[in-house]
């Protein structure tokens, strides 16, 4: 429905609906994150290169490209594109595609595209521009707004505080200001504005109706038979958006994952020979094929080829054997080369239970689980990437785990998620610095083959 001359009561109701965040009811599993997720990071992103499928950032987005371009064969997810629990604090201009949507949970600083429609929610302040086109969608600024948010038809704005950035409607849309009005608003083609305070920018309206509070000393243009109504006063409440606990539902059953997966016993062997390593999957009856390596073993290697042999699961535990204290930080060798790495990227599922830093200088198939690594990569990663940070100068491929988690390694996820309040990001440095230090009390070294 247009809220074209809706009374006021309507009117909120349409933005409130709209713009709402979705509810992320539920629980998460481990197999749930891995089949909906391209990136789950716990602290800071940064990447010059696209993530085809759903991103979430457990802290801050520092730069990044396009998001959500093709999620192949991801599953359906109650989260947006892009969701960020800290803020988006660089600046640039981001796609966000496939009519998907970002939560920022903090302040923008970034500007959006959002391709197709869409939503996009920021908690905070918003001083980045914000574009959505082809149809209904929402923009919804929990702070004040100084950016420009430019929206198609049918669609919404609400701004928390004052607005002293340009809005344009290209069709008949709505726009809630819960404060007063400095900027140019034009609704080209009618529509309805609610302010909560004075205006002293322009509003310009092509039919349609406005509605304010406050003092009026700025320009109305109103044609095509619109109207403006002054109030004694007007309730605009903000639309409903939360996030579940990113500790709870991401990252605490991850990393007890990656605990869980380590202590599987190994079946299968990784073979070196000739200046390459051979991963001969040996599955079990379930399909499940574990192996436990030390990084070393790749290190005079040039070709690394993984020959599932039936195995629809396969579980890569490796463990970083050059470490100075606490610090394991492995980087594979630049002339690394992995064999098909999109042929089997579904099936496996890298496990670098205690990297504390990972560098990929070369394509990679596979989901890589490393809760305590700062990951940087050069070229694509074929699969799911689970890291502490992630400062990126390669695409994340959507190619999600499609194999079992063996039993008794499923994780446990929160067991009401829509009804937890957002976490304050800097408290998930203090965790993930704590389980790194636990991490690094459990090393042992390991043959490269059976550890047991």
């Amino acid at each position: 429905m247009h809220p074209r001359a809706l009374p006021l009561v309507a009117l909120l109701a349409s933005i409130a609906s709209v713009a709402a965040t979705p509810a992320h009811a539920g629980v998460l599993s481990a197999s749930n994150i891995f089949s909906q997720f391209n990136a789950v990071i716990f602290s800071n992103f940064a990447s010059t290169s696209d993530v085809e499928g759903l991103t979430v950032v457990g802290g801050n987005l520092v730069t990044g490209a396009s998001f959500d371009i093709n999620p192949a064969n991801a599953s359906t997810s109650s989260f947006f594109g892009l969701t960020v629990y800290g803020s988006a604090t660089g600046s640039g201009n981001y796609n966000v595609n496939n009519g998907s949507g970002v939560t920022i949970a903090g302040s923008n600083n970034v500007s959006f595209n959002l391709n197709g429609g869409g939503a996009a929610t920021i908690g905070g302040a918003n001083s980045g521009n914000l574009s959505l086109s082809n149809g209904s969608g929402s923009l919804t600024i929990g702070g004040a707004n100084s950016g420009t948010l430019q929206i198609g038809s049918s669609a919404s704005v609400y701004v928390g505080a004052s607005n002293t950035g340009g809005i344009g409607a290209n069709g008949r849309s709505s726009v809630a200001i819960n404060g007063n009005n400095t900027a140019n608003l034009n609704m080209n083609g009618g529509g309805s504005v609610a302010l909560n305070g004075s205006n002293s920018g322009t509003i310009s309206m092509n039919g349609g109706t406005v509605t304010y509070t406050g003092s009026q000393n700025g320009n109305l243009n109103l044609n095509g038979g619109a109207t403006a109504t002054k109030v004694a006063s007007v309730t605009l409440p903000a639309p409903t958006a939360t996030l579940p606990s990113f500790a709870t539902t991401f990252q605490t059953p991850l990393t007890n994952l990656s605990s869980q997966l380590d202590a599987l016993a190994a079946n299968s062997l990784a073979t070196p020979s000739n200046n390459a390593v051979t991963f001969n999957a040996r599955p079990d009856n379930t399909g499940t094929a574990v192996f436990d390596v030390n990084s070393s073993i790749f290190k005079p290697n040039s070709t690394v080829t993984i020959n599932l042999d039936g195995a629809t699961s396969v579980i890569i535990n490796v463990n970083v054997d050059s470490c100075v204290s606490t610090t394991c930080v492995f980087s594979l060798p630049n002339s690394l080369n992995f064999a098909n790495p999109t042929g089997y990227a579904s099936n496996v599922l890298w496990n670098f239970i205690n990297a504390t830093g990972l560098t990929f200088p070369n394509e990679i198939g596979g989901s890589v689980l490393a809760p305590f690594a700062s990951v940087t990569n050069n070229a694509p990663i074929d699969g799911t990437l689970v890291a502490l940070s992630y400062s990126g100068n390669g695409e994340l491929h959507s190619h999600p785990y499609t194999g079992t988690l063996p039993n008794g390694t499923q994780a446990q996820s929160s067991s009401d998620a829509s009804n937890v309040t957002v976490p304050e990001p800097g408290s998930l440095v203090l965790i993930a610095t704590g389980l790194v230090a636990l991490a690094a009390a459990r090393r042992r070294t390991r043959p490269s083959a059976f550890r047991r």
